[in-house]
């Protein structure tokens, strides 16, 4: 989504634990054109766009606090 090629399902897999991201794609070109973006959410975004995001907060993917359990 972010760099516009169609990813396969591999692609899905290797993002968990992907360098940077150095193909085209909209952050860069969103920076080139002199805009700023503040990112708040998975961290995989943080490791794929290291120095994409005027401020960040990363959370680990696996981290998931807002579920309920019910049994009935």
């Amino acid at each position: 989504m972010s760099s516009g090629d169609i990813p396969g399902f591999v692609d899905v897999i290797m993002n968990f634990d992907s360098p940077a991201m150095t193909s085209d794609n909209i952050l860069h070109r969103m920076a080139e054109a002199g805009k700023s973006t503040v990112f708040y959410g998975d961290d995989t975004w943080l490791k794929l766009f290291p120095d994409a995001f005027l401020r960040h907060e990363g959370v680990t993917s696996f981290f998931v606090s807002d579920y309920t359990e019910v049994n009935e």
